[in-house]
């Protein structure tokens, strides 16, 4: 004699509805992501894909800053160090202001650098340089070393 399934037709539809659910709830999980972003926990974790290896070492994109004084002297800076104290990122905000000479010869941006350095104690400022480079962080002891030179970007501050 043949077994008879012993679920009955309310529970099948019940399950059917369950999963008929969830695949609604998908595009609209998606669009709430997208316009308010995502609340923790989410059903979309970080891939963690973002500093990839290369042998023992992590490896990222980062930008050297130098400023240049009228008299001949620079003086480096971190990315932060260039940026006011505003929330946002400084290397979101270099890597879209400054990743090309085109970009970063935007009248905006120079005038934005003129202001920002206007009063810097180390005299006037004539220059800004970014440097892009390559590094690679040691897994075992943290250590930085740069891998490639990239981009070189300079901004004219002129004298005034």
């Amino acid at each position: 004699m043949a077994s008879q399934s012993s679920t009955s037709p309310a529970r099948r539809r019940a399950v059917r509805a369950v999963f008929a659910l969830a695949l609604c709830a998908l595009p609209v999980q998606v669009a709430v992501r997208e316009v308010a972003g995502e609340p923790y926990p989410g059903l979309y974790q970080p891939s963690f894909g973002g500093v990839p290896l290369r042998g023992e070492r992590a490896t990222t994109t980062d930008a050297v800053v130098t400023l240049q004084y009228a008299d001949g002297r620079t003086r480096n800076l971190t990315m932060a160090e260039a940026m006011p104290p505003t929330g946002i990122l400084p290397r979101y905000v270099f890597a879209r202001g400054f990743r090309d000479q085109a970009t970063a010869d935007d009248p905006r941006t120079v005038a934005w650098l003129r202001e920002r350095f206007a009063d810097d104690p180390g005299g006037t400022v004539t220059g800004f340089d970014v440097q892009w480079q390559q590094v690679g962080y040691s897994l075992a002891d943290g250590s930085r070393s740069v891998l490639e030179d990239g981009e070189h970007v300079h901004v004219d501050l002129g004298t005034s």
